[in-house]
């Protein structure tokens, strides 16, 4: 269970290093993307750990899905936003609605951790133990800018 939280905290710190827009960057022969978006950080992360192309795969379809997955999450806090706008003009606070504001979003988020929680899965069993070891690495240390 333990192993299960943290390979999901593991994941929603990976997204949210993807969560920031690339751009290409074609400067000449042999320069895919640059910038510090999401492409550029999965491209620069199958680099360093060797990636084949199979596993480079699974890395881009997973990142698909989860983005996916996570545009749900947005449409939620925007539906959350107005709630709690709604809740907010009344004479007195109504904690039904805001109770029902905060089963929706619990909703959502359990969506979305099930989802990650797959998707990690996926990920996990198509690397081997050193590229396991490489990402717990740069996880751990939590820079980012280090699988440039």
């Amino acid at each position: 269970m333990f192993g299960f939280v943290i390979g999901t905290i593991c994941l929603l710190l990976l997204i949210g290093l993807l969560r920031r827009r690339g751009y290409p960057g074609g400067h000449g022969y042999g320069h895919r993307w640059r910038g510090h978006g999401p492409r550029a950080f999965l491209w620069r992360l199958l680099r360093r750990i060797d990636a084949t192309p199979a596993q480079e795969k699974v890395f881009r379809d997973e990142a698909a899905g989860i983005w996916e997955t996570a545009g749900g999450l947005r449409e939620s806090l925007k539906a959350s936003r107005r709630d709690l706008a709604t809740v907010l003009r009344e004479e007195a606070l109504d904690r039904q609605k805001l109770e029902a504001m905060f089963r929706k979003q619990d909703e959502t988020l359990a969506g979305l951790r099930e989802r990650l929680s797959a998707s990690l899965g996926r990920v996990h069993a198509t690397l081997d133990a050193r590229q396991r070891s490489e990402i717990a690495s740069l996880l751990e240390r939590g820079d980012h800018a280090a699988c440039c």
